[in-house]
């Protein structure tokens, strides 16, 4: 690079330093491709490469202030993409040796464990949602889904109709599959 255009690039990062984004658009229309293609040699795919560079960009505008430049705004961009890129890559290799760990651990416990902890944990999410009901509804739900009574039981016990009690039920079972969206697969023996 040649001193005439590092010293223009110097005097135009003073400039968007200022807030001029013209300037700032200068940099980003002259360096992305460029730093893009120098991502995806670390990245290995063009969309993260992308999404790295972009990020750079974000960070440059702004820290704008507090950034120190003095030999080469060039030098500088491409630096913090490549740091931006080990960056992902130190933490892409963490991510995959937490999950092989967990994996590990996962695969050495027993199918009685796993099915203790699933249950377990299934129970406990639903008896969150369950607490969540409103206090004659849930305690509908509950003689229904948990004592196995019947409607008419159920309306016998508490002096309410039958009507009453379907209705309950049917708000119940509403407001828990909302609520257990993400888990109702299975919560279908639960809520059936």
């Amino acid at each position: 690079m040649n001193q005439l255009l590092k010293h223009r690039e110097l005097q135009l990062f003073s400039e968007m330093k200022s807030g001029n984004k013209g300037s700032f658009n200068y940099f980003f229309d002259y360096y992305y491709s460029g730093l893009c293609i120098y991502a995806n040699k670390y990245t290995g795919d063009l969309s993260t490469s992308e999404e790295v560079v972009q990020d750079v960009f974000v960070m440059f505008w702004e820290k704008r202030q507090s950034i120190e430049i003095e030999n080469s705004v060039r030098f500088y961009l491409f630096r913090t993409v490549h740091n931006q890129c080990m960056n992902l890559l130190k933490h892409k290799k963490i991510e995959n040796n937490y999950r092989q760990q967990n994996t590990f651990e996962a695969d050495n416990l027993s199918e009685d464990q796993w099915s203790l902890f699933n249950e377990s944990e299934l129970r406990h999410i639903l008896d969150q949602a369950i607490s969540k009901l409103p206090d004659r509804c849930r305690e509908i739900f509950e003689l229904s889904r948990f004592e196995n009574l019947k409607n008419k039981e159920i309306a016998e016990k508490l002096g309410i109709t039958e009507k009453t009690v379907e209705n309950q039920i049917t708000k119940a079972l509403k407001t828990l599959r909302k609520e257990l969206k993400d888990f109702l697969p299975f919560f279908m023996m639960y809520l059936s």
